[in-house]
This record gives C-alpha cells, structure tokens and sequence, in this order.
C-alpha cells in the first residue's frame, strides 16, 4: 500500500512489537527519540527505517519521520497502538487528504469500551485517538506539527487542516492503551485535556511507562 506510517517511539520496549507486528504491506518509519531503552534494536526487526534522535519530543519525531517518507499518504500512529486489518488499506484508498479514525479500548472493562466509544464521537470536531493521517502537500502547507507545545499537537494539526483540506473517519479503529488511564484515573485526565485546550502548555507532557 502507498502509504508511509510514522511512530515516535519514546521507551517503548514493552509495546512497540506489538505495534508493529499489526503493520503489513506498508512503509513503516520508527523515530526514537530520547529513548534509553531497547526500543530501537526491537523495531530493527520490522523495518530497516529506525531514526535515533538524542532528545525527547514527541512532535519533533513526527516531523523528522516525514522528512523521510517514501508516499503521499502520511500515518502518524503512536507506538501503543493497533491498528485493525483494514484502516490502513481504507486510509490508502480514501480521498480525504487530513482525517483519523474511530477508537476502540484495548480493555475488558465495559466502562473503558463505553469511554472509547464516546471518545469517537469527538473525533468528527478535530480530535484523534492515537492514529492522524494526512497527504504530504497539506501537511507540509500547514507547516507541520506546532513543536512548542506539550500536547494536543496532532488536534491541532487536525483542526487546521479541516480549514484547507478534505477532513474525513475513515472505517476501521485503531485499540487504545489504556495504561494512561489505569495510572491516572478517567477524571484527572478529562480535567488536564480541558485545561490545555483552553491554556495550551509548554511543560512535558508526562510519560507513562
């Protein structure tokens, strides 16, 4: 498939094959960035494209990751992340040049899946879970990913390019990590989104391993 897949990988060693082991028959361009861990001998196994970048930022990684895609169709996916079997296929083939998909919980738990399923109802405003595509012209028109702030970078870009572009869902979903929730809790979470979209933040995003 014409289509080049982005992850920035920050000590991912725990879940970066199996992210990758759900990725066929496309490009597949790994940046770690600041990583002190085996992330990156871990992705040498599935793809030849392993960036090593000395510091951290997950917006940086995004933008170098670009610079070396070999297709139009851009895919920034997170390294905790899978795809289902057909999004993929479905973003190759859409005519929307900026959109995402829906998100499903990687979890038993109902009140995870009932919150992944309202999480998707946002993404029709300019919201992703996890997995943002967008063709190299508009992303570049934009002017990429914002690297001064913390977070909320890929909404950003969103929100924008539904301005210049063709915003759309495609079908399938991508399974979100739930790790950030388990250790933080669903209410500190919410409360952190609704703040930084109003004040954006400059402070590190806080990684959780």
């Amino acid at each position: 498939m014409a289509v080049s897949v982005i992850i920035p990988a920050y000590n991912e060693e725990k879940y970066i094959e199996r992210t990758l082991q759900a990725l066929h028959d496309v490009e597949v361009i790994v940046v770690c960035n600041g990583c002190t861990d085996k992330t990156a001998e871990l992705a040498g196994k599935y793809t030849d494209k392993v960036l090593v970048l000395e510091i951290k930022g997950v917006s940086h990684a995004r933008n170098t990751g670009a610079g070396f895609a070999s297709h139009h169709k851009l895919v920034f996916l997170d390294a905790d992340i899978l795809v289902d079997e057909k999004v993929l296929k479905n973003i190759a083939e859409t005519k929307y040049s900026i959109g995402t998909c829906a998100v499903k919980a990687d979890s038993p738990f109902l009140f995870d899946k009932s919150m992944m399923w309202l999480k998707s109802k946002f993404h029709r405003f300019g919201y992703c879970t996890g997995l943002l595509f967008c063709d190299k012209d508009l992303f570049d028109a934009i002017g990429r990913f914002e690297e001064y702030i913390s977070a909320g970078e890929d909404g950003k870009l969103l929100r924008e390019g539904k301005k210049r572009g063709s915003f759309g869902i495609v079908e399938g979903y991508v399974y979100n990590n739930m790790r950030r929730y388990r250790k933080m809790g669903y209410l500190s979470i919410c409360w952190y989104w609704i703040k930084h979209r109003i004040v954006p933040s400059q402070k590190e995003y806080e990684s959780v391993r």
